[in-house]
């Protein structure tokens, strides 16, 4: 039985929480758009691209002294030692033990993007390091509230999901990311082997950034029965995306494919073979040279979507790899009761992170799609059952609440599915810089 009740706070500002809580408009998009990092730009794209960053500066120094005069929920303890190493250590344990916190934000006109990064807790608000400009950087500036999905680590079952304002606040001196650094990484940036963070010290010329997610929301799954417990404002903020006169978001036209092993490593050289595995971040590998996946480990999602009050949630899935027409896609099961809600904001996104590996992620970004077909769904329960036996499947199947079903559940694919990961983040720039040595 879910546990859920509003929490008494100090009185809070209610101007301050209509600012904070009003929905982004198409100023917004245009701001995120114009902002973004891209090379070669000419003098009128160039002036484009500094105002806008100048007016997300703004945007972001309003929005952190609108987060003073609202009472957020500090996390308990319990909660907190999640995001702490384990057993006293200063350091997180070699993975699996060192989970990271998936954080989603809101990307203007409905989409989402959701990502792993590194996290602490502090002050009992957890803190997360990024740089201007990045996508994490402009979206929370201009709509500061997210979502985050806190796991306690692989093939765990316990993990928190937290809805929040993000707060952000200059790092000049990077005190935060060292420190997330030591928790997360080797002490030395030479000996790293993960490519996606080796050269953080060295690479970054824009400003870092704290961010401070200031909870609104919180619910655990650290005892028996999950426990949500909410501020009294929550009500009060403005659907991140109108169900009633909205454009849909058009999506992509194209369907993105897991990239596999690199062809020109060969049967005798494995670990090469896997260096561009985005399939083995999933936990799944192709069954030869037919369309059908099979599961490697056990390793959960974590979806970006909108709630039935059109605010931002991310939480902790199982899912599977299947074909659909011809295209891999991410599949899960949803709820049946959800799935009005998902059909007037379809616009989803799965992050997962393959912690054996280093920091290797990947995240999909696309429009939910349901199939209600009863052969579908009962192939997916099995196959979600056989994937996650190891752990604890009845938590990756949202069964072990309130009595749920599998016939109470659809089966959830992502399609128009727009992929990134360490390695197309790699390539692009590889091409980026091949064109500029041209």
């Amino acid at each position: 039985m879910q546990h859920s009740h509003e929490i008494s706070s100090p009185e809070y500002d209610r101007v301050a929480v209509a600012e904070l809580g009003r929905t982004p408009g198409i100023e917004s998009a245009r701001l995120f758009k114009n902002a973004a990092q891209r090379r070669n730009l000419t003098g009128a794209e160039l002036v484009l691209a500094r105002t806008a960053r100048e007016e997300i500066q703004q945007r972001a120094r309003r929005i952190s002294a609108l987060t003073e005069k609202v009472a957020g929920l500090p996390l308990t303890a319990d909660e907190c030692s999640v995001l702490r190493p384990p057993f006293g250590r200063a350091t997180h344990l070699p993975s699996p033990d060192r989970p990271y916190v998936h954080l989603a934000v809101h990307t203007g006109q409905g989409g989402v993007s959701v990502t792993p990064v590194w996290a602490a807790a502090a002050g009992g608000n957890v803190v997360l390091s990024t740089v201007e400009n990045r996508i994490k950087a402009r979206a929370t500036a201009l709509d500061p509230l997210v979502a985050l999905s806190v796991p306690a680590g692989v093939g765990s079952q316990i993990c928190l999901e937290i809805g929040g304002f993000a707060r952000q606040s200059p790092d000049s001196e990077r005190e935060l990311i060292r420190t997330l650094a030591r928790m997360y990484s080797k002490p030395k940036v030479g000996e790293q082997v993960d490519g996606n963070y080796t050269s953080w010290d060295q690479r970054e010329r824009n400003e870092r950034l704290r961010l401070e997610i200031l909870a609104y929301r919180v619910r655990n799954e650290l005892g028996d029965d999950p426990v949500c417990r909410s501020a009294p404002y929550v009500q009060e903020l403005a659907p991140r995306f109108r169900t009633a006169d909205a454009a849909r978001p058009s999506g992509r036209g194209s369907h993105d494919e897991f990239w596999g092993p690199d062809e020109r490593y060969g049967e005798d050289e494995p670990e090469l073979r896997g260096a561009r595995d985005e399939l083995a971040i999933l936990g799944m590998t192709r069954r030869g040279k037919e369309s059908t996946y099979r599961s490697l480990s056990p390793t959960y999602g974590h979806l970006a979507c909108f709630d039935h009050h059109g605010l931002l949630r991310c939480r902790q899935i199982g899912f599977d790899v299947i074909d659909v027409k011809g295209e891999a896609r991410i599949s899960f099961l949803v709820k049946k009761r959800d799935t009005g809600t998902l059909r007037k904001n379809p616009a989803v996104a799965v992050s997962v992170a393959q912690y054996s590996s280093g920091s290797v992620w990947l995240q999909a970004q696309g429009l939910i799609q349901f199939h209600d077909d009863p052969g579908m769904v009962q192939d997916a329960v099995h196959r979600l059952e056989s994937r996650y036996n190891r752990v604890h499947h009845r938590s990756a199947l949202d069964l072990g609440q309130g009595g749920s079903r599998p016939e109470d559940h659809v089966l959830a694919t992502l399609s128009r599915q727009k992929l990134s990961s360490r390695y197309r983040e790699t390539e692009r720039s590889l091409r980026s810089a091949h064109a500029l040595g041209k």
